[in-house]
């Protein structure tokens, strides 16, 4: 299985910089200019921020995009890395890797007397996130090792200014690999809700 990879630098004192990462569907909308087909690519993103003044935003696909189609000024776009195909085909059972996701831990409402039964609730402490990530790790191939998260604010490009923030998790750690074909098809895929706000991408990278 082949996916394609790119790293796109931005200018974190950007005024559209720091409006995407506020409202992440922003992001999104920006980075699908890249390809005529949104459907058939399947695109995942995450924007990181590991260094001060610069954004990094990491965006997967089933197909390869066209950055030339952003028409972005310079000053809020100041590299693209790739894109550069990558093969999950060497993934091995008992494997260690370092990972990274963002998202949305979340439950659906069940109870029938609650008036937003259906809905989904984001889960709010620390137990439940790890419960939500060892329950999503057992069905997509891989066991943790190790983890710890950051939470992470936001807000809906539809809410009003006063609305409150919306909350999500990054969790960063090391995993072992059960099932090399459910871990492809999970990164392929995405883990959770709400991709398009930037939730659900899967990254691994060799332990060192």
């Amino acid at each position: 299985m082949s996916l394609f990879l790119s790293c796109l630098t931005l200018n974190a004192r950007h005024a559209r910089t720091r409006s995407e990462l506020g409202h992440p569907y922003e992001l999104h909308r920006t980075i699908c200019k890249a390809w005529h087909d949104r459907e058939a690519a399947r695109i995942l993103h995450r924007a990181d921020q590991d260094r001060p003044g610069v954004v990094t935003v990491i965006v997967q696909s089933l197909t390869a995009p066209d950055w030339s189609r952003l028409d972005a000024p310079p000053d809020y776009l100041r590299h693209i890395d790739g894109p550069k195909c990558i093969d999950l085909e060497g993934l091995k059972r008992d494997q260690h890797l370092r990972f990274r996701l963002r998202c949305r831990p979340s439950k659906r409402i069940g109870a029938k007397d609650d008036k937003e039964l259906g809905k989904r609730k984001a889960l709010g402490t620390k137990d439940e996130n790890f419960a939500w990530l060892h329950r999503k790790a057992e069905t997509g191939g891989f066991a943790i090792r190790e983890a710890a998260f950051d939470r992470v604010y936001w807000y809906d490009s539809k809410s009003g200014v006063n609305d409150k923030p919306l909350g999500g998790v990054v969790f960063d750690g090391v995993l072992v690999v059960t099932d090399p074909e459910k871990l492809r098809q999970a990164v392929r895929n995405g883990i959770g809700t709400q991709k398009a706000f930037g939730f659900g991408l899967l990254s691994l990278a060799p332990v060192r």
